[in-house]
């Protein structure tokens, strides 16, 4: 049943995502089009200053807020979809499905994040449609190479590193996206105002979140000399590439403990509350 309801959280919300990736695309090669404009050589200044200045400005505008309108609408459509369709008037429906809450939770989960790196990737890709040139991806290929053998030489702290960014993005997406749904949940067990209130409870986790990271920092900084004289703690006599590397697995190691204690907080919450206490709009 997790596989359908995925499949139509994904139909319903693919509507408003696919366009606006396309349009983001678009908005990127016209964008790249009149920025090429901009260097045509003319002594007419009317022509150089409203026929090809003006549009890239306009144009190099209209790109940045595709850029915030992706990032946005993610945003308020991953609300939308969790609050209207499980809190709301549709969630008398879906609650009737022969389907448990955890499994209502999960689609929710999977599929934001789907969107939420889907957005990263169109936004990458965005860029290589503005800027890239005839040996961009020659470059990218000698930077690739390059980079690769650095870290053959590094390895293999190197390549647990590159592991643990990655699993470092994985999981500080899921707690953001945790985060929302445990705001939601908390704030519609209010009888009134129940957007106001998710939104003050959104906010009063960010408050606390930021408290525990201040109170970790201010903890590493009393180490004496801090990074290196962890370094220097953790057995390593120079500041040698190895100690380094080391550090900075074990501050992402860290990280990733805290996106897993908080994001894991917020789904035992949210699949709570959907358990033990629903209440429909």
């Amino acid at each position: 049943m997790l596989r359908k309801l995925m499949k139509y959280e994904f139909q319903a919300t693919a509507r408003y995502f696919l366009p606006m990736y396309l349009l983001l695309l678009v908005l990127a090669l016209v964008t790249r089009l009149t920025f090429s404009l901009a260097f045509m050589q003319t002594d007419n200044t009317f022509v150089k200053s409203f026929l090809v200045d003006m549009p890239s400005v306009v144009m190099g505008f209209a790109y940045g807020a595709g850029l915030l309108a992706v990032y946005v609408i993610t945003l308020l459509i991953i609300v939308q979809r969790f609050y209207k369709n499980l809190l709301g008037d549709e969630g008398y429906l879906m609650f009737t499905l022969p389907v448990t809450p955890v499994q209502h939770l999960w689609s929710k989960i999977l599929t934001a994040f789907v969107w939420c790196v889907g957005g990263i990737l169109i936004t990458i890709l965005s860029f290589v449609v503005l800027f890239a040139d005839n040996t961009f991806f020659v470059d990218l290929m000698d930077f690739l190479a390059a980079l690769g053998e650095a870290m053959w030489k590094e390895a293999p702290h190197s390549w647990i590193l590159l592991i643990l960014l990655l699993v470092f993005l994985v999981t500080s997406l899921l707690h953001a996206i945790l985060q929302i749904y445990g705001a939601i949940v908390l704030g519609c067990q209010a009888k009134k105002y129940r957007i106001l209130a998710g939104i003050g409870v959104y906010l009063i986790f960010s408050m606390v979140e930021q408290f525990l990271i201040s109170m970790a920092f201010t903890a590493l900084f009393l180490i004496p000399d801090f990074p290196m004289g962890l370094i220097y703690l953790l057995g390593y006599p120079n500041e040698t590439a190895e100690g380094v590397l080391f550090v900075v697995e074990l501050m992402v190691g860290g990280m990733i403990l805290y996106d897993l204690l908080l994001g894991g907080g917020y789904y035992i919450l949210s699949r709570q509350m959907l358990k033990k206490r629903l209440n429909l709009e």
